[in-house]
């Protein structure tokens, strides 16, 4: 799955693909991306270049968690690997993501 930057805000993309996670430019420039990532709840700078944390409550909302079991289970999945990994936050409320800037 894609966390994708617009000028309106963070969407997800790719909603079936649970083994790609990151976060992607999207067609912003480099001062639009930094002024969309300020401007959001639902992600916030990660101490690694390069990375940022995504809100969890976000990524169930954008993939209808409370109407899927399907992707309830596969978000769930997700996220336990994450954790095994380092990559959700003390609270349990972000995940880290890479991103990802088009060359």
């Amino acid at each position: 799955m894609i966390v994708v930057a617009g000028r309106e805000g963070f969407v997800v993309t790719d909603k079936s693909n649970y083994r790609e996670f990151h976060v992607g430019v999207g067609s912003l420039s480099h001062p639009e991306f930094v002024a969309a990532v300020e401007a959001s709840d639902v992600v916030k700078p990660h101490s690694l270049p390069r990375h940022l944390w995504v809100s969890i409550d976000f990524l169930h909302r954008e993939l209808g968690t409370t109407d899927s079991l399907k992707a309830l289970a596969d978000l769930e999945d997700m996220l336990s690997f994450a954790s095994s990994k380092g990559w959700v936050d003390d609270e349990g409320k972000y995940v880290a993501a890479h991103v990802v800037v088009p060359e």
